[in-house]
């Protein structure tokens, strides 16, 4: 995975869907006239075959794709063949305080009325999150999975609804992200299982100095390939993740423990304590002492 830009880490802090309608709608003869709709509509063709204009590129659609349809962006039912099944859902990525005045829009921009024009929401999924309007991933069949437990959520709506359902929506975008990461790095998927147990080794001994000739060796590849694939997955290069992964042990013993801040330095395997809180500062922003009196209310013994 590449690392976050600071317009994904803003979205992923701000994502809060609100699902306006949800339901496994079967149909045979599929045609619907050019409209554009005012949320987000998620749509997984389980059956049949379908024809769809979306913008200015014809699609055809086959069973296992997922097409998503975006605000403000028109689109049509051409044909469709055989009998359709098309669970699919409509829905808001950020919250909104009208969400329940905005109604499902089968009308072109045209024919909308200003009011019905500001019901538009901002385009964020594709515009920062790069997800296309059909989206073809092997992990399709958990999207359907999620997507049908969706759906049943929303016909009970019982009294945990509003929480359960936002999870959902929110599991379903995440299993999208990384379905189409995979289908764009298939040397990352291959080598899967080898750059976990690296950063498992990286874990368990991030009090030591690990050489990356014995990182790439446990994961049967060069020093170059393996240093590419573990940034690409984790979004950090391996001594980047080992740093991280010491201060927060290290912000746990300050928190938890008595230790003072050179033992702990200590600890997570610094060779001095200069050389610790240069680090901690750099990463968080504040001295370790700093952070012992912020978080803890004490100053170090």
């Amino acid at each position: 995975m590449e690392t976050l830009t600071d317009s994904k880490k803003a979205l992923m802090m701000k994502l809060s869907p609100n699902v306006r309608r949800a339901w496994n709608h079967r149909e045979s003869g599929m045609r619907l006239k050019a409209r554009i709709i005012f949320d987000y509509e998620l749509l997984y063709l389980e059956k049949g075959q379908l024809t769809i204009r979306i913008g200015d590129t014809i699609h055809t659609i086959m069973p296992g794709d997922i097409i998503l349809f975006k605000p403000g962006k028109e689109h049509e039912f051409i044909e469709s063949s055989g009998e359709c099944w098309m669970p699919h859902i409509h829905f808001d990525a950020l919250h909104e305080d009208d969400f329940e005045e905005v109604p499902i829009n089968y009308k072109n921009l045209s024919e909308c009325s200003q009011k019905e024009k500001g019901w538009i929401r901002e385009e964020v999924l594709e515009s920062v999150l790069q997800i296309p309007d059909v989206i073809r991933v092997e992990n399709h069949g958990e999207i359907l999975k999620t997507l049908q437990q969706l759906i049943h959520t929303y016909e009970r709506r019982d009294l945990d609804f509003f929480i359960l359902q936002k999870s959902l929506a929110l599991k379903l975008i995440y299993l999208i992200v990384k379905g189409l990461e995979a289908s764009q790095a298939s040397g990352l998927k291959v080598h899967d299982k080898s750059l976990d147990a690296t950063a498992t080794l990286i874990m368990e001994r991030f009090d030591q100095t690990i050489l990356l000739e014995e990182l790439s060796k446990t994961a049967t590849l060069s020093v170059f390939h393996y240093s590419r694939l573990f940034k690409q997955k984790y979004g950090l290069t391996p001594h980047q993740f080992q740093m991280r992964y010491r201060i927060e042990k290290a912000k746990d013993l300050m928190i938890y423990s008595p230790l003072s801040v050179t033992s702990i330095a200590e600890k997570v395997g610094y060779g001095s304590v200069y050389a610790f809180s240069k680090a901690f500062k750099q990463m968080e922003g504040i001295s370790p002492r700093k952070f012992i009196q912020t978080f803890t209310g004490m100053n170090e013994l």
